[in-house]
């Protein structure tokens, strides 16, 4: 259990990461009439960024935890 959430969080940090730089590369700015230029990757960059950051945080306190009972 413990390597499935160090994985989904490195996975969902990664696809956060990625999604970020489409939206740099791709989105990023004005148009030629002034208009800012948005998608859908910066919300789900900071969804995914978000969820694998709450995984990798559940995974090290579980390590701590099951650390500290075994004392």
């Amino acid at each position: 259990m413990q390597k499935l959430f160090v994985a989904l969080g490195v996975m969902f940090v990664a696809l956060g990461l990625a999604s970020g730089i489409a939206e740099r590369i791709f989105y990023n700015g004005l148009n030629e009439d002034g208009v800012l230029q948005e998608s859908f990757f910066l919300p789900l960059a900071f969804i995914l960024l978000t969820f694998g950051l709450i995984c990798l945080l559940v995974a090290g306190l579980r390590y701590l935890f099951a650390r500290g009972a075994a004392r």
